[in-house]
Order: C-alpha cells, then structure tokens, then sequence
C-alpha cells in the first residue's frame, strides 16, 4: 500500500513534466510557401527572429516536441532549403534559400500561419492591402504590378476554412479535366459574363438605397488609376505594417460568424477563373454543350466515314478526339445509345461526362445519378441552361427561361423538331405553360406537319390549361399509333381520365393491359401496371383492381402499392355496398401497416365503425398511426370508447378540442359517467335544448324544467315539486272552510290529473321492440 501511495506523485511528476506537440504542416502556393504550427494551447506564447537569410522560431514553454518530419512531403526547396529543431530549446531555425523573409498571422487561437515569401522593396512594405478572413483577421498581401485586378490575390492570400453549408445541395460535376484543356474555354468571356453580373448587382443595390456611390480620387500622377476609397474604421481592423502579427492583435478570435454578399461571390468566381480552377457559382461554357457545331460541311453518311476513318491510326491505336467527334456526331443527330456505346470506350473527363448526359438525353431518358454534369445549373443561361432543363434542372428566373429558348431557337431543324417537345414537357411540369406554348408554337411556324411527339407535348399542355376534351381527343389518337411515344400516351390518358373521373374505354383498358404484360420486365413496366390499375378502379372492376396491386406489390415494392391500394380503397367506399367494403378489408388485409396511407385507412374506419365493427375499426386506427394524432383520428377514438362505455377515456381523447362534435361527444362522455348535470350544460351551449333539458330531468333538475318548452316535462316538474312556504296553512284553512265532499273530489282530481302526467312520461320514453 505504501509502495502504491509513493508512486502517484511519481506519476504526477513525470506528468507535468511531459513535452508537449508542436505540429508543423506546410504547403505550396503560386507565391509563397506556407507552415502552419500547431500550438499546445492559445495561451502559447511564440516570436520570431531574423539573423539574414535564417530565421528563428521562439515556441515559449517548458519541454516541447516540434514535429516537422513530414514538412518536405508537399514543399520543394526553392525557397525553404532546411530546418533544424531544437527541443529542449524550443527553437525551429528555419534557412531560406532565397532572397525571402517570413509573414508570421495568427490564426483562430491555436493557429499560427508563416508564410515564406518573395521580398518586396522596403517602400512598399508598408502599403499593403489588407484582405479580410473569414474570422475577422486580417493577412498581409503583396500588391503584383504585373495583375492589375483588385481579386487576383484571393485564392493565394486567404487562408479561408470552408464555409459553413446551408442546405443540401446537389453534388456538382468535376470540370477540372475539362476547363484545363485551353482550347475549350473561353476565359475571357466567362469573365466578361462574371463582370457583367456584377455590375447588375451593383447597380440593383444602389437602386434599392443598399449602397452610396463614392467618387474615388484621382491620381495626379497618371491620370489613370483612381485611390482606393476609404472605408469606415469600423469595417476593417486596422494593424500595424510589420511582418508579425502578435496573437493579442488577432480580431475577432471568438466570433463564429461568416458573412459574404454578391460582391464576394462573384469576386471569388473572377479570381478562381482567372486563375485557371472552378468558380463556385460557374455555369457551364456554351462551347461545351454548343450541339450546333457537331457536325460538318458533309451530310450524316459522309461524316459518319469520315470520322470512321480516324478512329484507327498508326499502329493500330485508337484515336481518341476521333472518337470523341464520332460521339458527338451521334449527339447533333440524336442517336443517343450510339453516342453511348462509343464514349464506354473513352477515358472519364468532364468533356466526356457531359457528351454522356447529353446522350441520355438524346435517348429519352434523364442522365444517371453519378453523372452530375448539369446539376445546379438553371440559373444559368444559353446552351447551358436549355440541356440542363432537359435533364430535369429546375430553371431559376426569366433570364434562364428566355435562354433555354433562345437555345433552341438557334439549333438546327431537326434538333428543334426532337428536342423541343420535350423541352415543352419539362416547362409544363415546372408549371411554365407560357414558355411551353411559345416553344410549341415556334416549332409549328418551322413545321408545318409536326410528328407525334409534338402532338404529345401539345396534348400534356392542353391538360395542364383544363383543355381536356382536346387533350384526351389527341391522347387517344396518339395511343392507337405504332410510335415510340403510344405507350406514354396510355399512360398520361389514363391519367387524363382519373382527374376527370371518367371511366376509359373497354379498348383502352384492353391496351393498357397488354402494354403491362408486354413491358412487364421493362423500364415502362411500373408505369403501366399503375395505370392499369388505376383503369380498373374506374370501371369499378374492383376485384381485377385488387390483383393488379398485389402485381404491384410484387414486382415495384410496397410504397408504390400503397398509393395504389389507397386510391382503390376511396373508390370501393364511394361506390361499393356495406357488405364489399367489409369483405374487401378483411380479406386484402386492409388493417395491417402499410398496406393504405392514413387518410384511406381513416375513411375505411369511419364506415367499419358505423357497420358496428368494432374491433376492425380499431385495428384499422392503429394502421393510421401517426406521431401527431389528427382532430379526425382523436374523434374516431372517442367514439370507439364510447361504444366500448369508456367514457374517461373517451374524454381524454377530446381534450383541448373546442368544437362542436368534440362538445357533443364530450356531453355524451359525461352523461354516460354519470355527469347529467355537466351534458345538460354543454348541451345547452351548443342549443341543443331539448338534449338538455333530457339530461336535466335525469339529474333531477326540476326547477329548470318549470320554463320548458316540453309540456309533459313542464307538468310534470310542477307536480314533483316540493310544496312552497305557507302552503300547509293555506291547507288547514279550506278544510276549516270546504266540506270532506269537497276535498274528496279534489283528490279524484288531482290523482286523475297524476296519472295522465305519469302516461305522457312513460309515452315520452318509450322503449321499441328490436327488429327480428
């Protein structure tokens, strides 16, 4: 025990005496190499020293660790040439290979930033701009006369962590590939594009009183390059001209708080795009999806040889930009599964994942999940915007809508005659029906005998306006075509005819039957088994209807039979008998979870309840769970207590709802506990008096019944009643004044009268026979 008690000091002591981790990482920039130090703590102290072209790194502390074996894994030796760590000192003797000196920041606390940087004339050390972080500190950066744009130093300055992301959004494409090849992007034009929208932004503000122009001065000396305008002193944390930043001069250091405008943004964008990498807000190029200049002088034969030619050269080694203008060939003419076939045979890029998309597309089908290329590109305009429309983007603004029209406008016939109804689809589905009737009304002015995919896309139109006789007409007409787009066109008039509510024709049912057993292992397979379900509830053919989703269930899941079997349960309750309806639920299982959605479930247990099933509406109820109980599912229970003479609970069921049902079950709860008193009141409330006045008399409430309107209550509360003060000596003086005979016959009378009071109640009351 001794020796145990003796060794925790020991232990306390080599504790306190352990050397702490100083971490050193570095990276590379365009001008200036960087070490980051890790320090144990933010009370850490650290100084550096110069002594020529070796520098001296003070970490403050008893024993320290400087870690910087891994500090030559990303840096060359052109400007850092050796380090030397001294442990037991604390010191790191950094040796600079050139004529550099070291910018020491501090940063978010623990943090300390030495960058090693190309040595400026002693003048201009002391006029640099300060760029803002994204914590309120501030880092020197050096002016380049050779870039005469005020965000070039962006990227190379800021050691900026990542911004903190609103909400989810779709993963972006990588265009690094494609935006490195020099020849298929435009720079200068995409900074022309960035320019233009930052002046709108600008100029909306100063319109909107968000900002207050200020005339720079001008300089004497050139005439040409105004001074920079001065700032509030609150906005810019003012620091001193040196190389150091002590850590006490850091601003900000608590505040967790990134705030950015337009201005940024698109400042960031110029920067990064002037600098050759990715704009956050970037649009794609129109030269990258300019399907126009896909094809030749040539007709299709000639190309297509041509092309073919090339594929093979010397040494019989694929060609592949041949193959990538073979692909695209097939693009401009709209064999996308052949544009397919050829790009399996390319290398992954972002050029040839876009040609991918854009196969898709052209093949009738949305671009894959992994293959990102026009996600989050409906802002944008041209080109650009018109293929992401087509892949199912969102447009975001008139500007966007006006672009992708504009793009199809400027593309060759057949493209416009090909693409533009389904461009009109997609515009139809975001609710644009303006923007999709000006498409449709552009091809027909070129076409003057459009093919069936136009007729489709008029007749979706149509259907969205409320034009339904004419959208039906052309959908039926359409469905009884040899066409790619006949089998949609059953669909969408199924569709048609359920909003109406009007049954199809046996011919059609007949179609869309064998269209779900033709396509059953297809990629149309789900569409048509719903849409054959769905023509079966509209016949009423109920029992076909039930082993269709069953089919449903089998071969597509359990979630899109639920929808289904919910729509086929609404349709059995408005049209089907009592003794269906029941049979129907026991036998399909209705009760069970997950068979119907909780408004179906609900209908099907407000008519078990009333066919007095009991125990069917309540395993139906439990079916309709939900974490928050509806008002309409709280009253189903309530009565279901009440039918069980649960009043209590029935009561629980209905608190805090203040409504007339609720009032009235909640009367029925109380009278049933016993409560005459407390149902007589409510039912008073909600004018139900002759309910009341009921209840009054079962709680024996004469009093209140002397006003009733009943007359047989109103007797006979005037008879039950207890004899008034003063009556017994009103009593004694008419048998001083009558005779016997006098008040004999008043008692005749008066029992008489009784018993015709008593034969109006027991009439009131009357119980009937129960029906054999």
């Amino acid at each position: 025990m001794k020796q145990l008690l003796l060794a925790v000091p020991m232990v306390l002591a080599a504790s306190a005496g352990a050397a702490q981790d100083v971490l050193f990482r570095s990276g590379e920039h365009e001008d200036f190499t960087r070490l980051v130090a890790t320090l144990p703590s933010a009370e850490t102290d650290w100084t550096v020293s110069r002594d020529g072209r070796f520098y001296t790194i003070k970490i403050e502390g008893d024993a320290v660790n400087l870690r910087t074996s891994t500090i030559f894994d990303k840096i060359p030796r052109d400007r850092l040439a050796n380090i030397v760590a001294n442990d037991a000192a604390g010191e790191l003797e950094l040796e600079l290979a050139c004529a550099c000196r070291v910018v020491s920041i501090p940063y978010d606390g623990r943090y300390v930033i030495f960058d090693i940087r190309d040595d400026l004339p002693p003048a201009q050390n002391d006029d640099l701009p300060q760029v803002p972080l994204s914590f309120g500190e501030a880092v020197p950066v050096e002016k380049k006369p050779q870039r005469q744009f005020r965000f070039s130093s962006f990227e190379a300055a800021s050691p900026v962590p990542t911004p903190v992301q609103v909400a989810e959004a779709k993963p972006a494409a990588d265009y690094s590939d494609l935006l490195a090849l020099e020849n298929f992007v435009d720079r200068s034009a995409q900074v022309r594009v960035l320019r233009g929208d930052l002046i709108k932004q600008v100029d909306r503000a100063a319109n909107q009183n968000l900002l207050q122009a200020q005339t720079p001065e001008v300089d004497d000396t050139s005439g040409l390059v105004g001074k920079p305008v001065k700032t509030a002193e609150s906005q810019m944390p003012q620091l001193n001209s040196s190389d150091h930043v002590p850590p006490q001069a850091a601003v900000g250091k608590d505040l967790n708080i990134v705030a950015y405008n337009v201005l940024d943004e698109v400042g960031r964008d110029i920067a990064a795009l002037l600098s050759g990498q990715v704009a956050t807000g970037m649009c794609l190029p129109d030269s990258a999806v300019n399907i126009t200049d896909w094809s030749g002088e040539g007709t299709f034969v000639q190309e297509l040889s041509r092309l073919r030619q090339d594929v093979v050269g010397e040494f019989d080694r694929t060609n592949k930009d041949a193959l990538r203008e073979l692909a695209q060939l097939y693009v401009h003419y709209s064999f996308g599964a052949e544009a397919l076939q050829i790009l399996a045979l390319l290398p992954e890029s972002g050029e040839n994942s876009i040609l991918s998309a854009m196969a898709h597309i052209m093949d009738g089908r949305e671009p894959p999940a992994d293959n990102p290329s026009f996600a989050s590109q409906g802002h944008c305009a041209g080109n650009t915007t018109l293929w992401a429309a087509l892949s199912g983007e969102t447009l975001v603004g008139e500007s966007a809508i006006h672009g992708a029209l504009d793009a199809l406008q400027k593309m060759p016939r057949h493209l416009r005659e090909y693409l533009g109804p389904q461009l009109s689809n997609r515009l139809v589905a975001q609710g644009q029906t303006e923007a999709a009737m000006l498409v449709l009304n552009g091809i027909e002015r070129t076409s003057p005998r459009p093919d069936v995919n136009f007729d489709f896309a008029e007749a979706t139109l149509n259907a969205e306006l409320g034009n339904t006789e004419e959208a039906t007409e052309a959908l039926t007409e359409i469905a009884t075509q040899n066409a790619d787009i006949s089998t949609k066109a059953v669909i969408d008039l199924i569709e048609t005819h359920m909003a109406q509510g009007e049954a199809p024709s046996a011919e059609t049912i007949s179609l869309v039957g064998a269209l779900a057993v033709e396509h059953k292992g297809g990629a149309m397979g789900p569409d048509l088994r719903r849409a054959h379900a769905l023509a079966r509830i509209l016949q009423q053919e109920f029992g076909e209807a039930f082993k269709i989703v069953n089919d449903i269930e089998t071969r597509d899941g359990s979630e899109a039979a639920e929808d289904v079997r919910s729509k086929l349960v609404m349709a059995v309750l408005e049209h089907a008998d009592d003794f269906e309806v029941i049979s129907w639920s026991i036998q399909e299982r209705l009760a069970a979870p997950g068979r119907i959605s909780t408004k179906a479930a609900l209908q099907l247990a407000h008519k078990t309840f009333e066919m007095g099933f009991l125990g069917e509406t309540k395993r139906l109820m439990q079916a309709a769970q939900t974490v928050i109980p509806s008002d309409e599912k709280r009253l189903l229970n309530a009565r279901l207590a009440l039918a069980e003479a649960l009043p209590k609970r029935a009561e629980a069921e209905l608190m805090g709802m203040e409504t007339p049902i609720a009032d009235r079950l909640r009367a029925r709860a109380k009278a049933m506990a016993g409560d005459h008193a407390g149902a007589a009141r409510l039912l008073a409330e909600l004018g139900e008096r002759g309910a009341a006045e009921t209840e009054a008399w079962l709680d024996g409430d004469l009093a209140s019944l002397t006003a009733s309107e009943n007359d047989v209550l109103r007797r006979a509360s005037t008879y039950l009643l207890p004899p008034e003060e003063g009556s017994e000596t009103e009593a004694a003086t008419d048998r001083v004044t009558h005779g016997m005979l006098a008040r004999n016959r008043a008692l005749l009378e008066g029992a008489a009268e009784s018993r015709g009071v008593l034969g109006d109640l027991l009439d009131l009351h009357s119980v009937t026979e129960p029906s054999s």
